[in-house]
C-alpha cells in the first residue's frame, strides 16, 4: 500500500503511521506528496508496485487520483470543508474515509453515494499523551517559566489550517482577554508555527504569552499538554480536532465548541465543557468557574481520559481500515469490470503479527514498496521538502536550515540540499539570475550543434 500524506512530520502523515502500525497485514509505503512528485514522475514504472493507494492529504490526491485510478483501488480521506472546489476531487475515490459523523453528513448532503464513505476517527496514542506526576508537571512548566500559581490555558495547531479563521482565534483572543480580567495570574501557551500576530496581540493585551514555534518530538509536545491546566477549542470548522484528542489523553481540562468529533465523545460537564460557537464570553465564564474548583476540573480531566482509552485510542480506531479497503476493492473491481483483485478481510484475519512499537515507526518510515536502492534518497526528499515548507509557510528558517544541512552532510555528494539552500534562502533577483544562467548553459551545445 501506498500512502500519501502532506508531510511524514504533519497530522496525515501521523494518520497514516497509524495505521500502517496498527495493521501488520499492510506492507506499507509513505511517501508525501512532494516526494511522490519526484519519485514517480522520475520513475512512472513503481506505480505499480502497489495494491491499493490511500491518500490521507486531500490536496496530493487531485494530481495522483486520476493518475492511479486505472490501476489500483484509491482510497481519500475527506477532513473538513472550507473551499469544496479545492477538494471535490477526493469524491472520485474507491472508499472515502472521514474523521467524524460530521463530515459523512457532509458528503450525504453533497450527493455522495454514502456506501462509499467510512467513518475512521484518527484517534490518539495514549501511550505518548499520558498524565504527568505532579513533580514531572512542575518541572515542565519551570522550564515555561510558568509559577505553580498560573492558570495555564493552552491552543496547538499550525497558522496555515487557519484558513478562513476556521479555528476561531478571533474566539480565542477575546476570550483570553476577557478571561485575564477575572484571573491575574493568566498565561497561555501556543505552540505551533505562524503564530506571530496572536502571540504579540495577547502580550500587547497584557496577557503573559509564551509561544513555542515547532516542537520536534511527540515526547516534546505531550509535555507541553502536560503544563496546561485548560485546553481551549474555539474553532468553527474542524476535521477532529487531534489537539482535543491528544489534550484528553493527558487529562487536561478541554473546553469545546461543538466541532468534529467533539460532537460525539464530549458529554458536557462529564468529561469536556461543551461550548456555543463565537462565543468568547462562554469559554471566560466557564473557565473561570472550573478554575476555582481544583476537584470538578481534575474530574473532568480523568474522565476525559477515560473516554479516549475506551473508543480514541488509537490502536483501536486505526484497526477500523479494513471495511474501508475491502470496500475500495469491491468498488474498483465494480468499474474495470473485473474480479476483485485480493480479500482483504481473508489477509487481515490470517496475519497475527504483534503492531509496530511507535519508536520503530518513528525511526523507520515504511517504504516497502520502493527499492531499498533509493530509500536513502526519498528520507533525504522527506526532509527537504519539509524544510522548504517550514521556509514557506511557517518562517522557521533557522528549524529548516539546520534540517537541511542534516541532510546535506548526510548526502554530501547530491546537489539537492544545495538547491533548497539556494532557492530558499538566497535573495530571489540573485535566484533568478542563476536559474537563467543554468538555463542558457543548457541551451548554448545545442545552438552551436545547429
Amino acid at each position: 500500500m501506498l500512502f500519501v500524506p502532506d508531510s511524514v512530520h504533519w497530522v496525515t502523515g501521523t494518520i497514516a503511521k497509524s495505521i500502517a502500525r496498527f495493521n501488520p497485514w499492510i506492507e506499507a509505503t509513505i511517501a508525501s506528496g512532494p516526494v511522490i512528485d519526484t519519485v514517480l514522475n522520475e520513475n512512472p514504472e513503481l506505480m505499480r508496485n502497489f495494491d491499493l493507494v490511500h491518500f490521507t492529504c486531500p490536496y496530493s490526491s487531485r494530481q495522483w487520483l486520476p493518475r492511479f485510478r486505472d490501476l489500483v483501488p484509491c482510497v481519500t480521506s475527506h477532513h473538513h470543508v472550507t473551499d469544496w472546489e479545492l477538494i471535490k476531487h477526493n469524491v472520485e475515490g474507491d472508499a472515502i474515509i472521514v474523521g467524524s459523523t460530521e463530515w459523512s453528513e457532509d458528503l450525504r448532503a453533497r450527493g455522495v453515494d454514502i456506501a462509499r464513505v467510512f467513518c475512521v476517527p484518527y484517534g490518539v496514542d495514549a501511550d505518548f499523551f499520558q498524565p504527568a506526576t505532579e513533580d514531572q508537571r512542575k518541572a515542565i512548566r519551570r522550564r515555561l517559566n510558568f509559577l505553580d500559581s498560573t492558570t495555564v490555558v493552552g491552543f496547538f495547531g499550525k497558522n496555515s489550517s487557519n484558513d478562513d479563521d476556521r479555528k476561531g482565534i478571533d474566539v480565542f483572543t477575546r476570550g483570553v482577554v476577557s478571561l485575564s480580567k477575572r484571573i491575574p495570574e493568566l498565561a497561555v501557551l501556543v505552540v505551533g508555527p505562524g503564530w506571530q500576530e496572536l502571540t504579540s496581540g495577547l502580550n500587547a493585551s497584557g496577557v503573559k504569552c509564551v509561544w513555542i514555534p515547532f516542537v520536534a518530538e511527540l515526547k516534546g509536545l505531550a509535555e507541553m499538554y502536560q503544563a496546561l491546566d485548560f485546553y481551549w477549542v474555539t474553532a468553527r470548522v474542524e476535521g477532529g480536532p487531534v489537539t482535543l484528542l491528544e489534550a484528553m489523553s493527558t487529562e487536561v481540562c478541554c473546553l469545546t465548541t461543538a466541532v468534529g468529533i467533539a460532537r460525539e465523545i464530549v458529554t458536557d460537564g462529564e468529561n469536556a465543557a461543551l461550548l456555543p460557537f463565537n462565543d468568547p464570553e462562554a469559554f471566560a465564564e466557564r473557565t473561570v468557574s472550573l478554575a476555582a474548583d481544583t476537584s470538578e476540573r481534575r474530574r473532568l480531566g480523568s474522565n476525559a481520559r477515560k473516554t479516549i482509552l475506551e473508543t480514541m485510542h488509537v490502536g483501536v480506531t486505526a484497526t477500523g481500515v479494513v471495511d474501508v479497503y475491502a470496500k475500495a476493492f469491491e468498488n474498483f473491481a465494480a468499474r474495470r469490470q473485473c474480479s476483485v483483485p485480493l480479500n482483504v478481510h481473508a489477509i487481515a484475519g490470517a496475519v497475527a503479527a504483534q503492531p509496530l512499537s511507535a519508536a520503530e515507526m518513528k525511526n523507520e518510515i515504511p517504504l516497502k514498496g520502493f527499492p531499498s536502492a533509493i530509500h536513502r534518497r526519498v528520507r533525504m526528499l522527506e526532509s527537504l521538502a519539509f524544510g522548504e515548507h517550514l521556509i514557506l509557510y511557517h518562517k522557521q528558517r533557522s528549524v529548516a536550515l539546520r534540517m537541511i544541512m542534516r541532510e546535506w552532510r548526510a548526502n554530501p555528494f547530491s546537489p539537492l540540499p544545495l538547491r533548497v539552500l539556494l532557492r530558499r534562502l538566497l535573495p530571489v533577483p540573485m535566484v533568478a539570475r542563476l536559474v537563467k544562467l543554468k538555463n542558457r548553459s543548457r541551451s548554448e551545445p545545442e545552438l552551436v550543434a545547429h
